[in-house]
């Protein structure tokens, strides 16, 4: 009887040591998401810290006024979709001044019809605005840019410079 006692806890501790023997902690591969108690979790470390973009300048509004605005796009890049914020100031004709504020969407777009290489900017309202599309001009400037998502014109009042 001993012996099989013996036996029985000398194959209790060895299956026991196989199964939860000599387990090393393991990181996920980049790009691995894994869920645990109801956190997301993804190990990439191409992901930069948050950045922030400051652009300024003319803009002429849907009516045709010209109005000052400053954009605001936070993005882990330059070329990445995030988020924007827009103030709008501009004076009517009767002298009444008016700000505006809007937030939403960055998308990046990487093409026009006359230029393959271009980046494009679509900025969709949170607040059901019409879209606001601006071509990057080099990472110095943005150009405003119609429903065709051509050049409103080479006009200094549809240009943001950066900040």
């Amino acid at each position: 009887m001993k012996k099989m006692l013996t036996m029985t806890a000398f194959a209790c501790l060895a299956a026991c040591t196989i199964s939860c023997g000599n387990k090393k902690e393991k990181s996920a591969p980049v790009g691995y998401e894994s869920y645990s108690d109801s956190i997301y979790m993804v190990n990439d470390s191409t992901i930069g810290e948050l950045q922030t973009y400051t652009y300024e300048g003319m803009l002429t509004t849907d009516a045709g006024i010209p109005a000052n605005y400053i954009l605001i796009i936070d993005s882990y890049d330059i070329n990445s979709d995030g988020t924007y914020s827009l103030t709008e100031s501009y004076t009517e004709t009767n002298g009444m001044t008016h700000t505006n504020y809007d937030e939403g969407d960055v998308f990046v777009m990487v093409g026009l019809p006359n230029d393959s290489t271009a980046i494009v900017y679509e900025l969709i309202s949170y607040r059901n605005r019409p879209n606001l599309r601006l071509a990057a001009e080099g990472d110095s400037a943005l150009h405003k840019l119609d429903k065709d998502f051509k050049r409103v014109s080479h006009d200094i009042r549809h240009k943001l410079r950066k900040r």
